[in-house]
């Protein structure tokens, strides 16, 4: 999802070779507003330029259906007859307020297509979105240098300000600081990288700061502490390192790692509870689908040490029965809330959403 003030679209990639862009319309977030108690986020819906979505007769694509185009088609259909496919009165998307059927859920809350972003070699593997909606962030599966590249794209006009090149083999997670000062990327040649990223009004510049051979086996996830520059990578070899970034000397130091896990790490996701003491809980999911939970704390100098345990397990019956992809709080930050929320996505084709009480 692309974050920030009214940046209602998303980027997806798949097993080819273009990331797409997709819109949320008009028509949808005015049928989500109804949905919904909180009307907060529905402010600004009057820049919202596209109404709907127009599915072509052989269903290839979703062409965009503008607000102005709209109000002309609905003139022009009450002085002549209409035979195209392209412009079909009775598809004009609907705000719906009540709960809708499966065929109007289907066309009336479709996101058009909006934009095709070239340039990767091999197929999608990896993207991210920075925490203002400014840049995306993208790679592929690779073999070699040059096709190992990290893409940086502009949010709005879409065009590349970045192609940074440090890994060999297939960057298989990307992810910004939460600051947006680094990118953070960890890749199959076992290493990761570590990119200062700078925006001058629409420029964009980018520095490595630097590239460690991090685990011995591939490094399949990692993620950055709300509060501070630390993060967090995981690996085949079934071990959790945390590192720290000196922005003094320019480099990252290991400050812990964790016991052997039974099997490999597959997803970790860092939530943020206090900010004076650095604690929080770094959610854990493996190979076997299992998911813990390990509280952390400390660590902001060298007089504190890095402190971790693991604080729950979750249940067999309640995990995966595959490979736990991905793991997402509710909240970067959770503050004083007594509950949060955790999403796990596996390869058991399962979403789950647990409910986790923090004391």
């Amino acid at each position: 999802m692309i974050k920030g003030i009214g940046n209602y679209k998303f980027v997806s990639g798949a097993e080819e070779k273009v990331v797409r862009v997709f819109e949320a319309p008009l028509s949808f977030l005015k049928t989500l507003s109804h949905a919904v108690l909180q009307k907060s986020g529905f402010d600004d819906l009057h820049d919202v330029q596209i109404l709907g979505a127009n599915m072509s007769a052989l269903g290839l694509s979703q062409k965009p259906i503008y607000v102005h185009a709209a109000s002309e088609v609905s003139h022009r259909v009450k002085d002549e007859v209409l035979d195209s496919l392209e412009i079909i009165p009775d598809a004009m998307p609907v705000v719906l307020n009540q709960p809708p059927v499966e065929d109007q859920l289907a066309w009336h809350t479709l996101w058009p297509e909006s934009h095709k972003l070239y340039g990767h070699g091999n197929e999608l593997f990896s993207l991210c979105c920075d925490h203002e909606g400014k840049l995306v962030a993208s790679s592929c599966k690779a073999q070699s240098v040059a096709v190992a590249e990290i893409w940086l794209w502009e949010v709005g006009s879409w065009k590349v300000v970045g192609r940074l090149q440090s890994h060999s083999l297939t960057v298989t997670k990307l992810e910004f600081s939460h600051d947006d000062n680094f990118l953070l990327a960890v890749s199959r040649d076992r290493q990761f990288s570590v990119f200062a990223i700078k925006k001058y009004g629409d420029e964009v510049s980018h520095q490595l700061i630097t590239k460690q051979e991090a685990h011995k086996r591939i490094i399949w996830t990692c993620s950055w502490n709300p509060f501070c520059h630390q993060f967090a990578t995981g690996s085949r070899d079934k071990t959790i390192k945390i590192w720290a970034v000196d922005r003094s000397t320019s480099s990252v130091k290991q400050i812990s790692s964790f016991p052997a896990f039974k099997d490999s790490v597959t997803a970790l996701s860092w939530l943020g509870l206090d900010r004076s003491s650095n604690t929080g809980i770094l959610a854990v999911g493996m190979d076997s689908g299992l998911i813990e939970l390990w509280t952390v704390s400390g660590g902001i100098n060298l007089s504190s040490p890095f402190i971790a345990s693991v604080s729950f397990r979750f249940d067999p019956y309640l995990s995966h029965v595959s490979t736990v992809h991905r793991l997402a709080w509710s909240s970067d930050n959770a503050g004083d809330w007594k509950t949060v929320k955790l999403a796990s996505c596996g390869g058991d084709n399962c979403v789950r959403v647990f409910e986790v009480r923090v004391s």
